[in-house]
């Protein structure tokens, strides 16, 4: 009942019969609607682009088309930068633009790998040596991350250790607002998540299996 794969002895086999197939990808939300969207002979329409259509945002500038023209470089820029992601909306509708796929799966390397071999089929040696430093961009990217995360979290926390004790206190800095809270009052950028308001969570017809399935 379970689709299995073989191991391929054959390389090129794995070419013909992929183990995972495009139709197995989940759908974004964004992507429900049927869009007609005019677009001029002259101008390439790619996957970033249509990833703006889908998210409601302006069209690029043409140095922004220029730019985002090499894939391989325009992926490396939003994997490496994930919080450069352009948002649109206002509020709680605030969403970030839709990506193309080679950036959204989580080995977009291995796409870069696989279009610098297929453009150079004969230099194994420079496939490799570009495919090492691609890995090594994206673990330094994923390291400095981490790093400017705990600092900006360390900034945030007032570390206080009395003497003589074993334990530290840890404070933090809060603000209790209407975007922190929400409209309901149970925002979850604000402490006490569901203080002052009722929990229907045993409340009589309230439904508690899943009605729907979010991708």
């Amino acid at each position: 009942m379970v689709p299995t794969t073989p191991l391929y002895e054959d390389t090129r086999d794995n070419r013909n019969r992929p183990h995972e197939s495009i139709n197995d990808l989940p759908v974004h939300k964004l992507t429900d609607p049927q869009i007609f969207y005019p677009v001029s002979e002259s101008r390439q329409f790619n996957r970033v682009d249509a990833g703006r259509v889908f998210s409601a945002a302006p069209a690029l500038e043409n140095k922004q088309v220029n730019d985002a023209a090499d894939p391989a470089e325009a992926v490396s820029r939003i994997t490496q930068n994930p919080s450069h992601i352009e948002k649109v909306g206002k509020g709680e509708a605030e969403q970030q633009v839709l990506q193309p796929a080679d950036a959204r799966i989580p080995h977009p390397h291995l796409v870069a790998h696989e279009r610098f071999r297929q453009s150079r089929p004969t230099e194994y040696r420079e496939i490799f040596k570009a495919y090492n430093e691609r890995l090594r961009q994206e673990e330094t990217a994923e390291k400095e991350r981490k790093r400017l995360a705990k600092e900006r979290q360390d900034q945030q926390l007032t570390k206080v250790q009395p003497e003589s004790s074993r334990f530290e206190f840890r404070f933090k800095d809060v603000v209790v607002s209407k975007e922190t809270t929400g409209t309901d009052g149970r925002g979850s950028k604000a402490p006490g998540l569901r203080y002052g308001v009722p929990s229907y969570e045993r409340k009589k017809g309230q439904v508690k299996i899943p009605t729907r399935v979010e991708v």
